[in-house]
């Protein structure tokens, strides 16, 4: 990685207006992977300093600070609350220790990776996404966006309910990438299937979400079939589309089991 120039911003305003400045700016966050990508960058903004790091916490809902660390937001009291642990344990299987000491739940999101642990353990939960100047919008419809959002991640926004969680890391050792990632939630009565390392970003599976909250006893098999009609696997070196699409039907049916205790 090739960085002409690194600046330590004052405000987010004045990050904003860095950013603004060269679209081959960027904003560091906890760094872990953006060094491993090759980039050749113009301006590195850090956002260190900005007070970005913060949990707190309002009747309603749950406001993650952007350069909170995977480590803060896995040990959070206020994170181990909500939907039995199932936000704090999704994370809690990032790598190692070492490296969730410095790994931002911001960066994480903001790089939409398709093996990211901390995208498909948020997404079957009510998560938005707040945005510097002034813009807002869902975990799903980030994920959709097409192309490079030019603004600053502040706060991940998670909403109360009650319910429960449930999320399954499938890997071949311990600090390994994962082959899948399962995320189930239950909250207000309403079911949520999220899937993720198919090799592809983590999605919500629609189709068995909508059978599943119809049905007032409905058939987890069937619903984990939907799933695989909606959301595809693919082959790559870790694991093939088979593997995955087995994995997919075990976990699915394990975890709506789970989550509907």
């Amino acid at each position: 990685m090739k960085v002409n120039e690194y600046y330590r911003p004052s405000s987010l305003e004045d990050a904003y207006h860095k950013l603004q400045e060269d679209p081959k700016n960027s904003l560091l966050a906890g760094g872990l992977w953006i060094k491993k990508m090759g980039l050749s960058v113009n301006c590195l903004i850090d956002l260190s300093t900005l007070g970005l790091n913060k949990i707190s916490e309002t009747k309603d809902e749950i406001i993650v600070g952007s350069m909170v660390t995977q480590r803060d937001f896995e040990n959070s009291p206020i994170i181990k609350s909500l939907f039995n642990d199932s936000l704090a344990f999704a994370v809690r299987e990032v790598m190692g220790v070492n490296f969730r000491n410095i790994a931002t739940i911001g960066g994480s999101i903001m790089g939409r990776y398709t093996f990211s642990d901390v995208i498909c353990g948020l997404l079957p939960y009510d998560v938005s996404l707040e945005f510097y100047p002034s813009q807002k919008m869902s975990l799903e419809d980030y994920l959709n966006y097409k192309g490079r959002l030019n603004a600053i991640l502040v706060n991940i926004h998670i909403k109360k309910g009650n319910g429960k969680g449930y999320f399954k890391k499938v890997k071949t050792t311990a600090l390994d990438f994962p082959i899948l990632n399962v995320a189930i939630s239950k909250v207000n009565g309403k079911y949520a299937v999220a899937v993720g390392s198919r090799p592809m970003v983590a999605s919500l599976a629609h189709k068995a979400m909508d059978y599943l909250n119809k049905e007032s006893k409905p058939d987890f098999n069937k619903a984990a079939e939907l799933v695989l009609e909606e959301l595809s696997c693919l082959d790559n070196m870790n694991a093939s589309k088979e593997y995955r699409q087995d994995l997919t039907k075990v976990y699915v049916r394990r975890g709506l089991e789970e989550v509907s205790k």
